[in-house]
């Protein structure tokens, strides 16, 4: 009965990406607007193509791309707490674009404790390795994580290297490797709705430090929109996306900035959604345009994008 009903669960799933996916098509207009000041506009809108739910995940918190692979973490929910997660997907885009789950999933705990309960950010570099972001209380912490070793295990028992506290953060930290300038830093955001700023810190000196107030971990600061759930770097455009909520825990908006020409990130147009109206947690965005956007939902927590009018 069991097996029946999740057979259902997952044809269910199929036919409201379906029909989603009928809705769009065709109806450009509307779906996503630009908003704010045009500083050096990027994308003029995106197309809504699908939703699906994605389960295992709990309250999803981002997204991240390591090579052919989608992975979407959040905090599942236990009797007595939070657990964080890390699940493994595979992008598929037929008969409708869709993430698949592999079956490997990294349970945050280190010697069954609970140590990245509200994982948010997660971020790889081939020569600087994995970092892991936790926010608890509006503190964050950083852990430099052995990946291949945390991947083999499926927990964090042998893999993390090293611990920061973000200690110069105003509300937690969301890590993720950019390139400003020929140089490979990790940005990281306040989410608040006053007095944000996108911090950049060295990846070198990140990785040892026990402190990001120790000296020479923070390269430089700058201010930022508000309520900035995660970070995402776009390579192909040398943009970062700030992944937003419009509203406190509400509502999708997507911000392309460029850190190699701007000391004030509150400048730049913002695309904005009108649907969906949930939580947007995290986003990334794949070559061709096409753009997978995580909410802490637990039914239709995936949607799909496509930006339109991508430079060339």
């Amino acid at each position: 009965m069991r097996q029946a009903m999740k057979a259902v669960s997952r044809l269910m799933g199929v036919l409201i990406m379906t029909a989603s996916l009928v809705l769009a098509a065709g109806c450009v207009s509307g779906e996503a607007s630009m908003t704010g000041p045009v500083a050096d506009s990027f994308v003029t809108e995106m197309r809504l193509l699908g939703r699906q739910t994605v389960e295992g995940v709990g309250a999803g918190q981002g997204v991240a791309v390591f090579g052919d692979k989608v992975y979407l973490y959040g905090d599942r929910w236990r009797r007595d707490s939070e657990r964080g997660v890390i699940r493994e997907y595979a992008l598929e885009r037929e008969p409708v674009v869709h993430v698949r789950f592999t079956g490997r999933e990294i349970v945050l705990t280190a010697g069954g404790e609970d140590v990245a309960p509200h994982p948010t950010g997660l971020t790889r570099h081939p020569e600087y390795g994995v970092f892991l972001g936790n926010t608890v209380n509006r503190r964050g912490t950083i852990f430099h994580v052995d990946w291949e070793r945390a991947l083999a295990d499926g927990n964090l028992d042998r893999a993390i290297l090293n611990t920061t506290r973000d200690e110069v953060a105003v509300n937690g930290c969301r890590p993720e490797f950019v390139r400003v300038d020929g140089r490979w830093m990790i940005a990281t955001s306040d989410y608040g709705d006053a007095g944000n700023q996108l911090r950049l810190y060295d990846p070198v000196r990140l990785a040892e430090a026990s402190s990001t107030a120790e000296s020479g971990v923070l390269v430089d600061a700058m201010p930022c929109g508000p309520f900035v759930q995660t970070v995402h770097w776009h390579g192909p455009s040398e943009r970062l996306v700030l992944v937003q909520n419009r509203e406190p825990g509400l509502l999708y908006r997507l911000t392309f900035v460029r850190l190699d020409a701007s000391d004030d990130l509150r400048g730049y147009a913002s695309i904005d959604l009108e649907e969906p109206r949930d939580e947007l947690e995290g986003a990334a965005i794949f070559e061709d345009g096409l753009v997978l956007m995580l909410s802490a939902m637990s039914e239709l927590n995936v949607t799909f994008g496509r930006l339109e009018a991508m430079p060339d």
